[in-house]
């Protein structure tokens, strides 16, 4: 049986800045030997381990398989057989060959965690997901190692702490004779920069290389910032000899600002990358080929979806406009206004002069105009016109980032009827269900120039499971019941009651279950009454689940005599959790439950 580990991997530099591990070579090693257990439960921050070469290198024999890491910073490792699926392996991080800065990386690498997956059974097998953002102190320590430096920062607007996009940021170090340049960047739509360099940029000095020294080691860094009009921010030297910049690490982070944005960078750059609280490059595998689910969780979407990232009034200094499209492999399609549900955008305030002195209203998307809400209607072919308010004594429109709020059940839905189906029977005949997967786009234009139309953000791949079952059975034989519209499926029966519901138990308690869902988190069996609780071994999870338990189990474990039971009434439930989200949040537990009594 074939084992499929994929993952992705992040390095922090700052909180607000990463950098996916491109290039970098995984390794999975066999744990041989120490507290395993104790080391797989444990943080990855209190595991890593730089490996000396040597060290490395004795680590060959053990491996169970590599794979290199991808622009988008995802992996995939097919696990070499002998692997039961039951080991717990460590994940090796050789860095040595990291492509996409100036600088080579020195060989370096380092024993990240301990890992013992929850593997998941696939038709092609057992796959398991994980994702991890290495932190910025142990993520910048390995870059010093490797001799690259990189300043993170943004800029903003001193007394409004508006976003300032476009300008030049310049990085200086402060040095005995001269001041070095570190480097320079253009900020993004949000204001954000970032600035790589090596340590050669402020050890050299006018007799380098024979002779590099600095009077204070480390760079000691200053700024300037440039727009299109000129300088915005000079900070003199002497700044760099202060606390909070002198002798900075590989990785520094800094929030510079100005008096004021210059003309025409005041506005952030509308774009996509969420679906509700999950990012479409580190959130879950948005990447083509991905799985399209959650990393760590491994959830795949469901119904209303909210997409968002950030929304600004402009494009190219015009009002702005957007829709969203989307692609089940027919091409690209727009959501219109009855594919969306009713989101929230931003708010609306006013100066009134009088009291209460703001007046505020949300704006909605699909929303109802009213006193406390302005309504923004899609057109006909599901462009949303950005409100255009921008000014307090009129009215001023405040982007919360929220995009659109999606129904996804309307690109992606599927019905089966489980009529013929009782508890301990599989589901197949009614056809299993099965992830669909989409792709979802934004695209920006100026407001009704479709010539200026760009894409701005996408996930290439979604997957989402809008799957219903109608005519589930519930109560099996005690109250027998149809029901209609279950998210999940799931029945259960005891045998001794079939064909009988009110009979009572006496010496045996078989239980059947059926369980149906594409994305089956885990089934649990239990029963409340005297003496309880109680609960039934499952086997591992599966696509099509269902079968017969008959050994009851008490808390800790130990096998329970039927007709030692305690004569009175119990109840016994069966649960399934499902793998899924709204970006947001989960869905609760689904049950079915039977009532019984004891001889």
């Amino acid at each position: 049986m074939s084992y499929t580990f994929t993952g992705r991997l992040i390095g922090m530099l700052c909180d607000d800045c990463s950098e996916p591990l491109v290039g970098a070579t995984v390794h999975l090693v066999r744990r041989v030997g120490g507290a395993t257990s104790r080391d797989a439960a444990a943080d990855p921050k209190q595991t890593v381990v730089v490996l000396e070469e040597s060290s490395a290198q004795a680590r060959t024999a053990d491996r169970l398989g590599e794979a290199v890491v991808g622009d988008d910073g995802t992996f995939r490792v097919e696990l070499a057989e002998p692997y039961d699926g039951g080991e717990a392996f460590d994940i090796d991080i050789l860095c040595g060959t990291m492509t996409g800065h100036r600088v080579p990386p020195k060989p370096l690498s380092f024993t990240l965690t301990t890992l013992a997956p929850r593997w998941r059974e696939t038709q092609g097998g057992f796959e398991a997901a994980w994702s991890y953002e290495i932190p910025h102190r142990t993520w910048c320590g390995i870059r010093g190692r490797m001799g690259w430096w990189s300043i993170c920062g943004h800029v903003r607007v001193c007394e409004s702490k508006i976003a300032v996009p476009g300008v030049k940021v310049s990085a200086f170090d402060v040095d005995w004779l001269q001041d070095d340049a570190l480097g320079s960047a253009v900020t993004d739509a949000s204001g954000h920069f970032r600035i790589d360099y090596s340590p050669d940029a402020f050890a050299r000095t006018p007799w380098s290389p024979w002779i590099n020294v600095e009077l204070v080691a480390g760079p000691d860094v200053y700024f300037r910032v440039d727009g299109p009009t000129g300088v915005l921010l000079q900070e003199p030297p002497a700044r760099g000899r202060q606390a909070d910049r002198q002798n900075v690490g590989p990785c520094f982070c800094v929030d510079l600002c100005v008096d004021d944005a210059p003309p025409g960078t005041d506005q952030p750059y509308p774009w996509f990358d969420h679906i509700g609280g999950y990012k479409t490059v580190t959130g879950f595998d948005s990447a083509s080929g991905g799985t399209g689910r959650t990393f760590g969780d491994d959830r795949a979407f469901y119904a209303g979806l909210r997409l968002n990232g950030v929304l600004g009034r402009q494009f190219s200094n015009q009002p702005a406009e957007y829709r969203f499209e989307y692609d089940a492999g027919a091409g690209w399609q727009p959501v219109r206004a009855a594919q969306m549900v009713a989101v929230q955008i931003g708010t609306w305030q006013r100066l009134t002069g009088s009291f209460p002195p703001v007046e505020t209203k949300s704006v909605v998307v699909l929303g109802a105009n009213g006193p406390d809400q302005i309504a923004v209607a899609p057109d006909a072919d599901g462009w949303v016109a950005v409100p255009q308010d921008n000014s307090l004594t009129t009215g001023l429109f405040v982007p919360n980032n929220n995009l659109i709020g999606l129904a996804s059940a309307t690109i992606s839905a599927q019905v089966h009827n489980l009529s013929g189906v009782v508890a301990g029977q599989s589901t197949s005949p009614a056809g299993l269900a099965a992830d669909e997967y989409v792709a979802l786009r934004m695209v920006l234009r100026v407001a009704g120039q479709p010539a200026t139309q760009v894409q701005a953000g996408i996930a290439e791949r979604v997957a989402l499971a809008n799957t219903t079952y109608d005519q589930v059975q519930k109560q099996g034989s005690w109250v027998p019941a149809r029901v209609d519209s279950q998210l999940g499926a799931v029945s259960i029966d005891v045998q001794q009651l079939v064909g009988h519901g009110c009979a009572r138990i006496t010496d045996a308690l078989d239980v059947s279950y059926t369980a149906a869902h594409p994305n089956l988190g885990g089934m649990a069996l239990t029963i409340t009454g005297p003496g309880g609780p109680y609960h039934y071994a499952l086997p591992p999870i599966g696509e099509d689940y269902f079968g017969t338990v008959s050994t009851l189990l008490n808390s800790a474990d130990l096998p329970v005599v039927i007709s030692s039971l305690p004569k009175c009434s119990y109840i016994l439930e069966g649960s399934i959790g499902l793998l899924l989200t709204t970006g947001d949040s989960a869905p609760l537990p689904i049950g079915d439950q039977i009532a019984f009594t004891t001889q």
